[in-house]
């Protein structure tokens, strides 16, 4: 195994601490003894250093966003797409999450996909300084693509449909650094999907969470952006009382991910209330990953469970779970939004290409 790095004070620094060989990129991507590169450079590498690496006949292990730009990511989108191409995935972790497994699970066995998805992110820059590349729009592309395309992601999944059209607003401070963004997505059918952002609270007072509703029969709410806990209210009938049960009552087959180790701490819990109507049911399920301290290990695993998805689909010759096709249209979405912010109409993201 080794490291790559344009800086090659940084590639040695972080070699030494792992045991890994250090090497300059264009070197790692070219060496045949190298099967897949994980891409985890600033936003806009993503799409050179993927089409470097799939040229030279390597899987790809991408962070998000795979591109900054959709021309690059069209580029990539097409090379990914030849035949005999060498497997290309995305880190979207929500996707890996094992409270999104569960909620996947719920709605194919009994709710079908929700109306609404909202997500709101009340956080913290305090490791964003004023010179960090976050800040500057043609390296990480702007919150909605280098944090949004998650979310974005996460909710065409969960409603399965891509947005229609999408509308934005963004504010900045007094020195021009845009922290606050907010979107929202109308998809086919008239189902929404929303994400808030800001950067205006110290990190023990970040505050994240998602909200789900399916109308009149169930609605929810994920806690954490890496959701920790997931509290569920559904009114069913008799038999969809049975489905729920069924489903939840082999704890570790409903939350499982593969890929993705359990610690033990994860628990699902189910309170029953007659409505007064025979046969009629309320049910809150509850399910937790563990304490907030558990963030990181939950984060870590979610990612080990994208690089095994990745694993399985160069073992099979399918694809893996998260394609570039997915990782192109939540692009497209998030650029629709910078571009409504711009123009303050609502705009149409562009259509996949392939």
């Amino acid at each position: 195994m080794a490291v790559a790095d344009r800086d090659p004070a940084r590639a040695q620094a972080l070699a030494a601490a792992y045991g890994l060989a250090a090497c300059p990129p264009d070197r790692l991507v070219d060496d045949p003894r190298v099967a897949v590169v994980a891409i985890a450079t600033p936003p806009d590498g993503h799409a050179e250093l993927t089409l470097a690496a799939l040229h030279a006949g390597r899987h790809v292990f991408c962070e998000k966003p795979l591109a900054t730009r959709i021309e690059d990511a069209t580029t990539v989108l097409r090379a990914a797409a030849e035949a005999g191409a060498p497997r290309l995935t995305v880190d979207y972790v929500l996707r890996r999450n094992p409270l999104y497994a569960l909620l996947g699970r719920l709605q194919r066995a009994l709710l079908g996909p929700p109306r609404s998805f909202a997500f709101e992110n009340l956080a913290s820059d305090e490791q964003l300084g004023p010179d960090h590349w976050f800040w500057d729009r043609q390296v990480s592309g702007g919150i909605l693509v280098e944090h949004g395309v998650h979310f974005l992601d996460a909710g065409a999944w969960l409603l399965g449909s891509q947005p229609e059209l999408v509308q934005a607003l963004e504010a900045a401070r007094p020195d021009g650094r845009v922290d606050t963004v907010l979107a929202g997505a109308l998809h086919p059918g008239g189902a929404t999907a929303s994400y808030a952002h800001a950067f205006e609270r110290p990190e023990r007072a970040e505050s994240q969470w998602t909200t789900l509703d399916w109308g009149a029969t169930a609605s929810g709410r994920l806690y954490g952006w890496i959701p920790l806990e997931l509290e569920l209210d559904v009114r069913t009938d008799g038999p969809g009382l049975a489905v729920v049960q069924a489903l939840t009552t082999n704890q570790q087959t409903a939350l499982a991910v593969p890929g993705y180790r359990p610690s033990g701490a994860e628990r699902i819990s189910l309170e029953l209330a007659s409505r007064g109507q025979p046969g009629q049911w309320d049910l809150r399920l509850r399910a937790t990953l563990g304490r907030q301290e558990a963030k990181g290990r939950i984060y870590r695993e979610s990612v080990r469970a994208g690089l095994a998805d990745l694993q399985a689909a160069i073992a099979t010759g399918d694809q893996p779970a998260v394609t570039a096709s997915d990782a192109w249209t939540s692009l497209a979405a998030a650029l629709a939004g910078q571009q409504a912010a711009a123009t303050g109409s609502a705009v149409r993201p562009a259509s996949l290409p392939l």
